[in-house]
């Protein structure tokens, strides 16, 4: 064979192997298009409870917050898609965050405690749906703010007696009783103020007509008087006996302040 057809052959050779690596990539490239790289399907538009002609809802509720646990109720009025006007009424108590707690022999104790308080808020507001877009439905994402005004009834933790100067001690004595929580009702007062909660809330399920849900928020209450949970005298025992000394005790609670976790529990109509 001449030089000059065993270089012909040689260019032929390498051509072919050519042609046949390219067939190769293209025909590689076409299978992971349409096998490993499925077309990418846009996300399904977000529902609301207007699909379903559901308009008004209603939970019972369970929280802890940092005075102890308490129930409230919720009603719902859908607004628009992803807007929600609610309005809410609980039921619990309100503490001093200085009080520090006790058991001696099963009885719980409470130093320098002066009053118990039951806590009534009633708020109203409103919540709207975020990320709707991007999260789906069985798991939607609600901010919610809510004002309104809390009403308290505070009344004796223990027998208030008359101390030497004729007054009313204010202060625990040696043989003053404390009441059990069902004691003392008669001596108590109302307190009013103002209550408000920004929260957010975790709805669960696809099925809008019953609610599950979770809420993590952030509650104030205020109240321009104050609420005297601590005892405002303090009491000196020296080996003479014992006196009251007079406004060196605790001040009045204004300022109420706790978060809050929510299990919500309910359904849509």
């Amino acid at each position: 064979m001449t030089p000059f057809f065993q270089y012909k052959s040689g260019v032929f050779l390498i051509a072919l192997a050519v042609f046949v690596l390219a067939q190769s990539f293209t025909a590689n490239n076409a299978y992971a298009q349409n096998n490993i790289e499925p077309e990418i399907r846009s996300k399904a538009a977000p529902q609301s409870p207007l699909d379903f002609d559901l308009r008004n809802g209603a939970t019972f509720n369970l929280n802890v917050t940092n005075y102890g646990f308490s129930i409230s109720g919720q009603y719902r009025r859908v607004l628009a898609r992803n807007t929600e006007w609610v309005t809410e009424g609980g039921f619990g108590t309100l503490k001093d965050p200085r009080e520090q707690t006790f058991f001696f022999f099963g009885q719980q104790l409470i130093p320098n405690k002066f009053q118990r308080v039951f806590n009534f808020p009633v708020m109203t507001g409103v919540r709207h749906r975020i990320l709707a877009n991007y999260i789906d439905d069985n798991f939607r994402v609600f901010l919610t703010g809510m004002g309104g005004v809390a009403f308290s009834f505070a009344y004796p933790y223990f027998e208030d007696r008359i101390a030497p100067d004729g007054l009313p001690a204010q202060v625990q004595l040696p043989d003053s009783r404390i009441y059990d929580v069902f004691q003392g009702w008669s001596d108590g007062s109302w307190k009013t103020g103002y209550s408000g909660k920004f929260s957010a809330t975790i709805d669960f399920g696809t099925t809008f007509s019953t609610l599950t849900a979770l809420e993590f928020g952030v509650m104030a209450q205020y109240y321009p008087q104050g609420i005297q949970i601590m005892e405002p005298n303090r009491l000196e025992v020296t080996q003479q006996g014992a006196s009251v000394i007079r406004g060196e005790g605790f001040d009045a609670q204004t300022l109420f302040l706790t978060p809050t976790i929510t299990l919500m529990f309910g359904g849509m109509w």
